[in-house]
């Protein structure tokens, strides 16, 4: 086993520019007040089946879970997950503000 007794230094440096950019999102209160969850379904075995009934009431306020960002073409760019479900408001818009770095 060797030991180096001696002593030394090390310099470092190096610069890497991080831009930090946002993209606020709004939904409007009569945007996505529904579900695309297939467990909601009322026939879990078809798929072209219809909703099941408690999602249909004024009581069923379905949550975001994960924002899709789309370039002009309409191809996913990214996908932004929340810690927690956001429940949808029914009586007013929305905005999310999704900050990434570059």
């Amino acid at each position: 086993m060797a030991v180096y007794t001696g002593s030394f230094s090390i310099n470092f440096r190096n610069e890497h520019t991080v831009y930090e950019n946002f993209v606020k999102c709004t939904v409007e209160e009569s945007e996505y007040n529904l579900s695309y969850n297939p467990t909601l379904l009322s026939d879990k075995t078809n798929v072209s089946s219809s909703l099941a009934g408690f999602t249909t009431g004024s009581d069923f306020r379905p949550y975001v879970t994960t924002l899709g960002l789309y370039n002009e073409q309409n191809e996913l760019l990214m996908v932004a997950k929340f810690g927690k479900p956001i429940p949808i408001s029914s009586e007013t818009d929305m905005t999310f503000l999704v900050k990434y770095d570059t």
